[in-house]
Formats: structure tokens, sequence, C-alpha cells
């Protein structure tokens, strides 16, 4: 890339900062900028929505109003950006949605192994963060996000059923990189991938550190999460800082094969980036670079979830459209492994 690009960002919370922080490291960026009033939109070559799920609407709504590429990390549902797919379309946009770890990687890399395996039986997907403290939740990314995803259902495939399940269930000690820890099923928006993906199992669990249900809840029934509480809480908690990483471990089992993909980001108590920040902002600064340097020509909306129902009733591909091309997969693993992030694919036998 030769030209001088400039990018504006939406929303200077922590992921925000920390999308600039990796852009600004490109030479091909002359600019980086948060968006305010102030702003002249028509002098940015592309949008980076990184609000809040409750205003996250305002990245879309934007880039319409402006006639202007989107990146957007605000985890919103699909129907939203189909109803303005034909908008995107006729002003020759392109917006790709839900761009950062969770959803974005991990969806990446769901929806490739999906489109290589003829018969997927079982998936299962955790994610989340920990420290190699006993008991230390790093608040590490929008703290309301956190606190509104524990206190919703989750629609899980059990049994070849699609079951709802309240906050916390099916909770379950494990243990990552040596780290004691607990999982249970949370929302994903994985569920774009159930009308089309026939398979006995598909879970998706959180990763908390042990002990973490429990303190929830105790926050909870005292009041700190009410909301004339909740910015003391979110203060208080925010400023506690440990060592800290965030991980991933995907499953994924065929009739014969068992793939394994782990991931893993780390970050010390000192350090200018968060494990969240590192790895959610450097998905959208690599996927910045493949729009900025037109390696992704497409207009309209795409997806980087899974599966989305398409206006025609069919099944339309998601950030499975870029991992489709095996050179810009790889490169995007490349550059994120240049960037500190771990990520490991094992495949075996089921037996095995």
């Amino acid at each position: 890339m030769k030209k001088s690009f400039q990018i504006l960002i939406l929303g200077k919370g922590r992921i925000g900062k920390a999308i600039a922080y990796y852009l600004k490291e490109n030479k091909a960026i002359s600019k980086v900028a948060f968006f305010s009033d102030r702003n002249n939109i028509q002098n940015f070559n592309l949008l980076i929505g990184a609000l809040p799920g409750k205003i996250g609407e305002k990245s879309l709504r934007l880039a319409l109003r402006e006639k202007k590429n989107l990146i957007d990390l605000a985890d919103l549902e699909n129907d939203f950006y189909l109803k303005q797919k034909r908008k995107a379309e006729k002003n020759k946009i392109l917006v790709i949605p839900n761009c950062g770890f969770c959803p974005g990687l991990i969806d990446l890399i769901l929806g490739r192994e999906i489109s290589r395996s003829k018969k997927i039986e079982e998936v299962e997907v955790k994610v989340g963060t920990l420290s190699p403290k006993k008991f230390f939740f790093p608040f590490l990314w929008c703290f309301e996000d956190l606190i509104w995803e524990h206190q919703n259902p989750s629609w899980q495939i059990i049994n070849s059923k699609k079951k709802k399940f309240l906050p916390f269930s099916g909770y379950q000690k494990d243990k990552f990189f040596g780290i004691e820890a607990e999982t249970y099923f949370s929302q994903s928006g994985f569920e774009n991938f159930f009308p089309s993906l026939k398979t006995r199992n598909f879970k998706f669990r959180v990763i908390r550190p042990l002990g973490f249900a429990y303190f929830f809840q105790f926050l909870k029934k005292q009041g700190f999460l009410a909301k004339r509480n909740l910015e003391f809480t979110k203060r208080i908690l925010e400023n506690q800082k440990e060592d800290n990483l965030t991980i991933a471990e995907i499953k994924i089992l065929t009739a014969k094969r068992k793939i394994i993909w782990n991931i893993k980001s780390f970050s010390r108590k000192s350090e200018k980036l968060n494990s969240m920040q590192k790895i959610t902002g450097l998905i959208p600064a690599v996927i910045a670079e493949f729009v900025l340097g037109n390696k992704i020509k497409k207009s309209g909306i795409l997806f980087t979830r899974a599966i989305a129902k398409g206006e025609d009733g069919r099944s339309s591909s998601t950030m499975k459209e870029i991992g489709r091309n095996e050179d810009v997969f790889q490169e995007i693993l490349r550059k994120l492994k240049k960037g500190g992030i771990f990520i490991k694919r094992e495949e075996g036998s089921q037996k095995g």
C-alpha cells in the first residue's frame, strides 16, 4: 500500500484505543483519529466501529449516511445488518460486522473448518480471560457488555435439540494452560450456524476464574450491579491490575477426526495493552490492511458471523467468505502470530 490512508475510530474505550495503537504501526496510514463532531468524515478512507453493544448501531448508520466502508466490532444481531444490506450495496460500501476476537477470529476459524469438513458431529467453543492468580477476574473490555452477557439466557444444541439455558448453566470446572477455571454456557451469536449445520452438539462456554459465578451473584445480590451503582463498581473492579491472559479453545469432531485450535494472548499488568486489547485490537487492524489494500473487493455486508440467512432464503457465507481464500486466511494468522498471539491447530483421530 503506497497511498496514505486516514482511519476514523468510533469509540474511545479500551478496545478503540488498542485498535489505534496497532493502526499507527502501519506506515501506509497517515492519520488515525477518534470520532468527534469536529471531524470531517469525508476525509477518512475507513471507519472502524468500537462502540458498546447498546449504542453499536450508530456505527453502521453513520457509515451509510457518509457512504464510508466500515469494520464493526459491535456484537449486534445479524437481522439489524441485513435490514441495511441493500442500502450498503446501493452506496457501494463494504461493511464487515462482528470483526473482533469473539465474534470475529473465532468465526473465521469455525467457518473455515466447517467449509472443509463434510460432516460435523460436534462443536465446542470456550472463550474467556484468566489470570495466573488463583482468583482474579480481569475486567479487560467493555464492562457494561460483560455484565450484560452474564444476565441473559443462551441457546445451545444438545443431542440434536436446540435448548435454552439460564446464565451460568452447565457449570464445569476446567483448566487452561495450568490455571484452574470454570466454564458455563453463554450467549455467543453462533446461533446463526444452527439452521444449516446439522450437528449433534454445538456448545459455547465462557471461561472464568474458579469462583467467579459466586462472585458475580454476590455483586448482583448486594446491589453493586444496579444502575445507580454500576459506575462505582466499574471503577473499583477495572482498577485491579494483574497479569492476564485471554484464551480460546475450539474443538470440532467429525466422524473420524478431532480438530482442536488453541489461542492465547498474554499481558503483564504493567503493559500498555491488556491481553483482550491485544487480540481484539489487532484483528480489525489486520482486516483494515486487507480492505485498504483492496484484497477484499466486495461491496455490501460481509459477515464475520459464520452463517447468516440471506434475503433470498439461502444461507449466505460470512467471515467464511474471507476464510475461503487460503492465502488471505494464512496471512491473517501470520500477522496475528507476529503480533504476539499464540495460535495452534492440532488434528488427529477421534480414537486418539
